[in-house]
């Protein structure tokens, strides 16, 4: 359960049960060579759903597919562009535009070539055409090779199946990409190492808003401390904080200013705080306005307020 419904606990049965759920892997987005029309975001992490290039292509094995491939490789085979970068670039188009699995023999070349990142984009797009087992692989390859973004996506294939201890020798090696250290402290907390997860946020939450907010709900810090780290980062302007924090708010009897500050960040477009915001209306009898805040988050994805809507909606 997470902020939005530790404060719906807090607000109407009077008990807050915090807990943390591990997110779902998704492929993380990475800066594109050539005229890729791909965006360059950083990185953010759930699985098995994707943010690139969503699942359109065939999956891979229809024979169809398997002689079209066989064509794209042929044809591959007699490119020779002066820069070899060439080859990833065509690929990311290929997935931005849908085709996973017309981007792979690209990718593949580019790995013949050695350009930097094709094994771990070649992961991207067999996991992008439905090859869990083949994407992983490269994840591996990757990983071994010193890609920290491979390393990382081998750590959430890892602990989507379970292997803690591999997923967290994984997330070790990732370090530097945006999310490693909060899931790096997830597995260590999984697997009975709470002090050592509660050492690594803390050591990142003034460099990471996750961490801080994973912090907080672990409750490793007092309520002050955790209200004063979290306004850090309120300060800087970073919406992201702000369920987390009005939770703190409300539960130090501190209703206004939760609503103030969930109000300036939904202004900003953060979701999760639309959806906090949402709780504070229905708690004040304001229900059409608590359910158009949680449909405008829902559409933006957030699952609470999808939750929230099937609950009461």
């Amino acid at each position: 359960m997470g902020d939005t419904a530790a404060l719906l606990c807090v607000h109407i049965s009077g008990r807050p049960t915090p807990s943390c759920r591990r997110p779902h892997v998704a492929v993380a987005q990475v800066r594109t060579t050539g005229p890729s029309t791909q965006g360059a975001e950083g990185t953010r992490c759930r699985m098995p759903t994707t943010d690139q290039g969503a699942g359109v292509a065939p999956r891979s094995g229809a024979p169809a597919e398997a002689a079209a491939l066989a064509d794209l490789r042929s044809a591959v085979g007699h490119l020779h562009p002066d820069d070899p970068a060439e080859l990833v670039a065509i690929a990311d188009d290929l997935r931005a535009l849908g085709s996973p699995a017309a981007a792979v023999p690209f990718y593949e070349a580019a790995v013949e070539q050695g350009v930097p990142g094709a094994v771990y984009r070649l992961g991207v797009a067999h996991h992008e055409a439905g090859d869990a087992a083949e994407a992983f692989r490269c994840f591996e390859l990757a990983g071994l090779a010193g890609d920290a973004l491979g390393a990382f996506m081998a750590a959430q294939v890892a602990t989507e199946r379970g292997d803690l201890h591999a997923a967290r020798r994984w997330y070790e090696l990732a370090q530097g990409v945006e999310g490693a250290a909060v899931r790096l402290a997830q597995v260590l907390a999984e697997l009975g190492e709470r002090d050592a997860a509660d050492g690594l946020l803390a050591a990142t939450s003034g460099e990471s808003w996750e961490a801080a907010v994973e912090l907080v709900r672990s409750g490793a810090l007092s309520p002050d401390d955790a209200v004063a780290l979290l306004e850090g980062w309120a300060g800087t302007g970073e919406a992201r904080v702000a369920a987390t924090l009005a939770d703190l708010y409300v539960r130090a009897g501190r209703g206004p200013d939760a609503e103030d500050l969930l109000e300036q960040a939904a202004l900003a477009g953060e979701p999760t705080a639309r959806t906090s915001l949402g709780v504070l209306r229905l708690r004040a009898g304001r229900v059409a306005e608590a359910m158009a805040l949680w449909h405008e988050a829902a559409a933006q994805g957030d699952p609470q307020a999808a939750e929230l809507l099937a609950r009461f909606g």
